[in-house]
């Protein structure tokens, strides 16, 4: 694989910032397979990978074995940097939003010639803040990803009270009064930021339903989070997401994400 580090100067954050880019190769080292196809000519299909709340652009490479995962695929993984964001429009901050949906894409579109941007070609996954944001990004552009990865979604307003203590103040931090301008998150609930509103809504108003593949480790203090995700997913009649749910053994750790993001990269194996 080719493996890019890229830094420039982005005029929506007002700063300079960092992608981790995985690049297919037909050829690759020695143990290691490298991308298989006939069709040199054809556009490549892109995951938009995102970090976690603590992490930066190059977790996803450090700390999994993601690199040797897609060595056979025809496939551009993408890994921004977005601070503790989680990837919105801070109240008291840059407008990662918009950065992700807009200038973003333009600006890996010109380096990237050959990446594809075909709804039906584009992915966005994440873990923890990370899987939260892909489905939040995701489900507010159905019409640009055909598919959604949360691996241990974290960072979902208004649901942090059910694995956090409950005690007052308890949901109150000072990064969530950079993002939302409130310290509880739960507090959210039945506003644009609340994330089981926007499943909902996103059902009833979209003219394309991006899969949706979901996943949690058992013992990850998140794990009520899930399964209240789960819940509203399912609830919603004829399942026009293709909402599948797994869990395995695991906490909040790089084991699970490792193993998930393998199974995630499987599925869309058949798909490329």
């Amino acid at each position: 694989m080719a493996l890019l580090h890229v830094n420039f100067y982005s005029e929506i954050l007002q700063m300079d910032t960092g992608l981790t880019i995985i690049m297919p190769e037909e050829k690759q080292e020695i143990g290691q397979i490298g991308m298989q196809t006939n069709n040199k000519s054809s556009e490549y299909p892109v995951l938009w990978l995102l970090h976690g709340r603590s992490n930066d652009e190059t977790m996803w490479c450090r700390k999994t074995s993601l690199e040797r995962y897609v060595g056979p695929m025809k496939l551009i993984v993408i890994m921004p940097s977005v601070s503790y964001s989680r990837y919105l429009n801070m109240y008291y901050g840059p407008k990662y939003y918009d950065y992700m949906t807009k200038e973003l894409p333009a600006f890996c579109k010109k380096l990237l010639p050959k990446m594809s941007t075909k709804r039906e070609k584009n992915y966005i996954g994440g873990l923890s803040m990370g899987g939260a944001g892909a489905m939040w990004i995701g489900l507010k552009n159905p019409e640009k990803f055909s598919s959604i990865c949360m691996l241990s979604t974290g960072g979902v307003p208004p649901l942090e009270g059910l694995w956090r203590k409950n005690k007052p103040g308890s949901m109150s931090y000072e990064n969530n009064t950079d993002v939302y301008g409130v310290g509880d998150v739960d507090t959210l609930k039945g506003t644009e930021h609340d994330f089981l509103k926007l499943i909902r809504d996103t059902a009833k108003t979209a003219k394309h339903f991006p899969k949706v593949y979901h996943a949690m480790g058992m013992q990850d203090p998140r794990y009520k989070v899930a399964m209240a995700i789960k819940k509203t997913f399912e609830s919603i009649s004829g399942n026009p997401f293709k909402y599948e749910y797994h869990e395995g053994p695991g906490s909040h750790e790089w084991g699970f994400w490792d193993e998930w993001i393998k199974q995630y990269l499987q599925t869309l194996q058949k798909a490329i």
